[in-house]
């Protein structure tokens, strides 16, 4: 190893704290190639790298030395300084005795798995495939569905530790997207010590930090994707990440199926009634039962009192504390079988509720009626398509619960009202969450009870402000202005 590259290594390795794995090759006199061990794609390393350099002869400067290299995204850099991120990311850098500048040549190669079968949002019709860790091959993906010039990529700069690459898409029309300029504005605000993953990247860019129903949704479909952004919605995909974030979303949004769209309309409408009733059951059915027992006797028919008081007669505990315990014992049991090996988690989710369902009654824990609502509470939280959202349906049953065993039903009442203010309250992106049922939009309700989707959302100029209440208020005389319009 000549002298210059001791120099160029001596000098890379005090950049790099003296970590274990960088490689210094000399070639020649005065040519000195540098990567880290295992980033890069060896094979087109010595093909279009170092095959490519003179061995005897010695290139006249740097910029003749990059015409070279056989490889399309190769750029120069004015210090080795400048190519320390791009090193660290599986980039081989170039230099030449005598020169400041360097080359940073692409021949990375970091580990990725090949697309697959989407896991999390699994449909009978429709594409299969789904996002993988790789930003490239996503990104193929995600063109492949459209491949309009009017989609716009754009690279999103976050200061962090983890130099995590992030990219915004979006449709280009003829006037500005105001979603997109809001996201810029929190993203340049933000100063965190590391990014790691979407979900981490998505509670940066929400509304109400401190609310439990998600605002942005995470995909893992590429069609899912692709029909957001026609319908002027805002994308964003993160390096090392298998979930796009999609936003802004309504309240709606999280009770529609990917598989919807693929269906007759009659179809589809039927399974978001049937989603909604599910709701209605997963957060209500176990609260009534504990205010009916204990303070509202009267509205239980006098047929069907009869075996409830029968089923409750060896419990020792009131209805209150009889829920509890079952609502607990089935999201012990939902989160071990997400815990667990595939396989695993399957039989103690199916045997632990039965195991431990048939051992309550007959130790006098609980009743057989509440174990039949129990188990239809949370079947209707698993209809939800959204896990985002079925996770916070599950966490909203337990005030429910301690407002109908303290209060009854008017505890109940308080509490849905308490609940409808916060969601008439949110926004997305600056967008009401209960759009289009507030502010009411006759077309915005018929496209979303139909599935029949086009853009929902036709910018205008006057909604071209990042601040959020600006925002929320031009989108309102946006949708008075298009409901007149009918």
């Amino acid at each position: 190893m000549s002298a210059y590259s001791e120099g160029i290594k001596s000098k890379l390795e005090q950049l790099l704290h003296d970590s274990e794995g960088l490689i210094v090759k000399g070639i020649g006199k005065s040519l000195v190639v540098c990567y880290m061990n295992g980033m890069v794609d060896t094979a087109q390393l010595n093909l279009s790298v170092l095959g490519r350099l003179p061995v005897d002869g010695e290139p006249e400067s740097i910029d003749k030395l990059q015409d070279m290299i056989a490889v399309g995204e190769c750029n120069l850099i004015p210090t080795l300084m400048n190519g320390i991120e791009k090193l660290l990311s599986g980039h081989a850098l170039v230099t030449l005795a005598g020169s400041q500048k360097a080359l940073i040549v692409n021949v990375a190669k970091i580990p990725t798995r090949a697309p697959s079968n989407a896991e999390t949002e699994s449909t009978i019709y429709g594409p299969k495939m789904a996002f993988t860790e790789s930003m490239e091959q996503n990104t193929a993906m995600l063109r492949a569905y459209i491949t309009s010039d009017e989609l716009v990529q754009e690279s999103l700069n976050l200061p962090s530790d983890t130099h995590t690459i992030a990219c915004l898409f979006y449709m280009k029309k003829s006037e500005d997207n105001p979603f997109v300029g809001l996201i810029r504005d929190r993203v340049q605000k933000q100063r965190i010590r590391g990014l790691i993953g979407s979900p981490l990247f998505l509670e940066l860019l929400k509304d109400n930090k401190y609310s439990l129903f998600p605002e942005i949704s995470l995909t893992e479909r590429p069609d899912r994707t692709a029909q957001a952004l026609l319908e002027d919605k805002v994308v964003v995909m993160v390096e090392g990440n298998s979930q796009v974030i999609i936003g802004p979303n309504s309240f709606i949004d999280f009770f529609h199926s990917v598989e919807d769209r693929y269906s007759t309309w009659g179809i589809g409408w039927f399974n978001r009634a049937l989603r909604t009733a599910a709701l209605m059951i997963s957060i209500y059915i176990t609260p009534l039962y504990v205010a009916a027992l204990t303070f509202h006797y009267e509205v239980i028919p006098s047929t069907l009192l009869v075996p409830l008081i029968a089923s409750r007669s060896k419990v020792p505990f009131p209805p209150l504390i009889e829920t509890l315990i079952l609502e607990v014992s089935i999201e012990l049991l939902r989160e071990a079988g997400a815990r667990l090996p595939t396989k695993v988690g399957q039989t103690i989710g199916i045997v632990g509720a039965i195991v431990i369902g048939q051992a309550a009654v007959e130790a006098g824990f609980t009743s057989n009626t509440l174990i039949m609502l129990v188990a239809l509470a949370a079947l209707g939280s698993f209809t939800t398509p959204n896990y985002m959202m079925s996770s916070t349906i599950r966490l909203i049953r337990f005030p429910m619960l301690f407002a109908a065993g303290f209060l009854g039903l008017p505890g109940i009442a308080f509490l849905t009202g308490l609940l409808f203010i916060h969601l008439l309250c949110m926004t997305s992106y600056g967008k009401p969450y209960l759009f289009p049922f507030y502010p009411p939009s006759k077309k915005g309700i018929i496209y979303s009870m139909l599935m029949t989707v086009p853009s929902l959302f036709h910018y205008r100029t006057d909604l071209t402000t990042s601040n959020t209440k600006s925002l929320r208020a031009g989108i309102h005389s946006w949708i008075k202005a298009d409901d007149d319009e009918d």
